[in-house]
């Protein structure tokens, strides 16, 4: 699949000559995104499509939608008056085998007769691992929400960068008022007993899962939850997603990726936790 193109809804920089004509394309294609159909492409059955349906009908606002299958997408896929929501199989570089799902956005038309892989992506999300069934449903609504306002920027002319490392960080100006929930199992490491607590001034915590989903569950205000996408097995060339979302807003806080290895398990490590926790010591 052609690199995927994740932008950081919070983030605004300035960008390079040699992505100019990229990032215009972009705007152009997102011109008249309003006035098209945007079609979400799921199976009948499964928890992961479902949850998107849910989102979906409860949370799309940018454009008229509908819900179509597979079988459906085929017939229409070529048609530049629809974009499609719809899960992909990614595989990096140097991976053997497909790793990761995707939530991926594009525009239909002719590059999409051969493969969705010749297409490239408008916007791409990674969803979940493809070696557990988990997902945790709680993060659906957010997931709409950053497509969305990642539109919204591009229509209103901000300009977003991109890497061909996939590696963004926003200032994280007024993160150190939030206060971060960690999934215990998004650590990388076991930390010492309130540990996290001290860093953050006590306003990071490392909880079960069922906190974080509360936590989204209900907005709660001021809040950012943790998220790790990884493969469970440590693949040969395969990577790891760290991002962090506001509960209430629903905010792409930060989001980074590094190649996993014997010395970079999955997870956030600890240099990532002292990084992340900066701001709140001062």
């Amino acid at each position: 699949m052609r690199r995927l193109f994740i932008v950081l809804a919070s983030l605004v920089v300035s960008v390079s000559a040699m992505a100019q004509p990229v990032l215009k394309d972009l705007r152009n294609n997102f011109k008249n995104f309003s006035a098209k159909t945007s079609m979400v492409v799921l199976s009948p059955d499964g928890i992961v499509d479902a949850a998107i349906r849910d989102a979906v009908t409860k949370g799309w606002k940018l454009s008229p939608y509908k819900f179509c299958n597979y079988n459906e997408y085929e017939k229409i896929k070529n048609d530049t008056s629809f974009f499609f929501l719809i899960k992909t199989d990614g595989r990096q570089r140097r991976e053997a085998e497909p790793g990761i799902e995707y939530l991926t956005l594009v525009k239909g038309g002719y590059e999409m007769r051969n493969s969705i892989e010749r297409h490239p992506e408008l916007i791409s999300l990674p969803l979940r691992s493809l070696d557990e069934d988990h997902f945790n449903v709680s993060y659906a609504p957010a997931y709409i929400s950053i497509f969305q306002n990642y539109i919204r920027k591009i229509q209103r002319g901000v300009l977003l960068a991109f890497t061909g490392e996939m590696s963004y960080t926003d200032s994280q100006d007024g993160i150190e008022n939030k206060t971060i929930l960690f999934n215990t199992s998004d650590l990388s490491f076991v930390p010492e007993p309130d540990e996290i607590k001290w860093m953050f001034r006590s306003k990071g915590y490392v909880v079960e899962e069922e906190k974080i989903s509360e936590a989204l569950d209900k907005a709660l205000p001021n809040h950012i939850v943790s998220l790790v996408i990884a493969p469970r097995d440590i693949p040969k060339g395969g990577v790891c997603y760290k991002l962090l979302i506001s509960t209430d807003t629903h905010e792409l806080l930060y989001y980074k990726k590094h190649k996993l290895g014997n010395r970079n398990p999955r997870g956030f490590s600890r240099d990532d936790i002292k990084r992340i926790s900066i701001p709140y010591q001062h």
